[in-house]
C-alpha cells in the first residue's frame, strides 16, 4: 500500500510542475504589432522547456488558444497542465506596458502577478527582465529554486523585431506568408549579419518554398539555397537548435541520408525540446529509417508535450487504430476535439 501511496505521489507532484504559456495579448492600437507579444511568450516558453522537471505545453497547443476566451480549466486540462501564465502588452508610442500573471488551473488562484512600465529602446533588456521576473516566480512556486537558464541570443533590437516576424509568417505555412518571411528575415541579416537564428529561419523557409513542400522553386534550387543560410547559421553558432533542426529538413529531403537527417534532429531536439516541428521531422525520420517504435514513442511525446498539433495527433490515431486500441483513440479525441473546432 505503501508503495502505491509513493507512487501516486511522485505522480502528482510531476503533475504538478506542469505549465503551459499563453500568447500575450497584444492591447496595443497597432494590431501589426503582435510579434513582440508572441516573442515574449515563446521567450519565456522556450526557457522554461529547458527545465527537465517541468513539463512545458508545446507552442502550437498553447498558441491555438490564441484570441479566444476559454475556461481556464478546459485548457488545462486539454494541455494536460496544472498552471497557466497568462499576460498582455500594450504600446504608445516609444513606452510600452507589460503585465503578466501565474494561475493554478484548478481553482483560479492567481500565484503571483506584475506589471512593467518600461521605454522600449531596448527589447532584448525587457524580455529578459519580464522573463527573469516570471521565471523567478516559477522558481518560487513550482521548481524548488532551480536555476532556469535564459534562452534569447542578442541582437540588434529592430533585427530582431524582423526576426520574430519572419518566424511567425513560417508558422502559418503557404505561399504568400512564406515568400514574405523571406523577405523580412533578409532585413534582418542586413541589419546583423552575424545573427544565426535569422539565417537558420531563413534556410526553413527556404525548404518550405520548395515545390515539394508548399512553394514553386525548384526543389534542387531551394535545398541549394537554404543549405547555405543553414551553414552560415551554424558557422556562427554550431549549437543553434533551429539551424540544426533545418538541417535535419534539409537532409530529410536527401534519399539516403537518414542518419544524417536523425543527428541533427536529436541534437536539436536536445537543446530546445520546444522544437515541435523538429520532433514532427524526427518521428518521420525514424520511420524512413525502418526504426518503426522510436517513430511511435517519439509520436507519443509529440502528443504528450503538444496534443493540439496536428501532425502528431494524426500520426497517433493511425496507431491507436491499427492496434485496435480504439479506447485509448476515444480518449484522445474526447480531451482535444473541443479545443479543435
Amino acid at each position: 500500500v505503501s508503495a502505491e501511496r509513493g507512487a501516486e505521489t511522485d505522480q502528482a507532484t510531476e503533475t504538478e510542475k506542469s505549465i503551459a504559456v499563453l500568447p500575450f495579448v497584444n492591447m496595443s492600437e497597432d494590431s501589426s504589432n503582435e510579434y513582440f507579444s508572441d516573442g515574449i511568450s515563446e521567450e519565456i516558453l522556450n526557457s522554461l522547456a529547458r527545465v527537465k522537471e517541468l513539463k512545458v505545453a508545446g507552442r502550437t497547443s498553447s498558441f491555438a488558444f490564441k484570441g479566444q476566451n476559454q475556461d481556464l480549466r478546459q485548457i488545462g486540462d486539454a494541455l494536460g497542465v496544472e498552471h497557466i501564465l497568462e499576460g498582455a502588452e500594450r504600446t504608445a508610442g516609444t513606452k510600452g506596458r507589460i503585465t503578466a500573471q501565474l494561475i493554478q488551473v484548478d481553482d483560479g488562484f492567481h500565484l503571483w502577478s506584475d506589471t512593467y512600465d518600461r521605454e522600449l529602446d531596448d527589447v532584448f533588456a525587457i524580455q529578459d527582465e519580464i522573463a527573469t521576473a516570471i521565471l523567478e516566480q516559477l522558481k518560487a512556486h513550482l521548481l524548488d529554486g532551480q536555476v532556469v537558464v535564459m534562452s534569447s541570443t542578442r541582437t540588434d533590437s529592430e533585427a530582431y523585431d524582423l526576426y520574430l516576424q519572419g518566424k511567425q509568417r513560417i508558422f502559418e505555412r503557404n505561399v504568400a506568408t512564406l515568400e514574405s518571411a523571406t523577405e523580412v528575415l533578409d532585413r534582418a541579416i542586413a541589419i546583423d549579419p552575424e545573427y544565426a537564428p535569422a539565417y537558420a529561419q531563413r534556410g526553413i523557409a527556404t525548404i518550405l518554398l520548395g515545390e515539394d513542400s508548399y512553394g514553386t522553386i525548384p526543389t534542387e534550387q531551394s535545398q541549394s539555397e537554404a543549405k547555405l543560410y543553414l551553414e552560415q547559421a551554424l558557422r556562427l553558432d554550431p549549437e543553434q537548435p533551429e539551424a540544426l533542426a533545418g538541417m535535419g529538413l534539409y537532409f530529410s529531403k536527401i534519399p539516403g541520408e537518414s542518419n544524417q537527417t536523425i543527428d541533427y534532429l536529436e541534437r536539436a531536439i536536445a537543446i530546445n525540446p520546444n522544437l515541435v516541428n523538429a520532433m514532427n521531422w524526427l518521428q518521420i525520420a525514424y520511420g524512413d529509417a525502418g526504426r518503426r517504435e522510436e517513430s511511435i514513442a517519439m509520436a507519443e511525446r509529440i502528443v504528450e508535450y503538444d496534443p493540439l498539433y496536428r501532425p502528431g495527433l494524426n500520426i497517433i490515431f493511425l496507431v491507436f487504430t491499427a492496434r485496435l486500441e480504439l479506447d485509448k483513440a476515444q480518449a484522445l479525441i474526447d480531451r482535444v476535439s473541443p479545443m479543435l473546432g
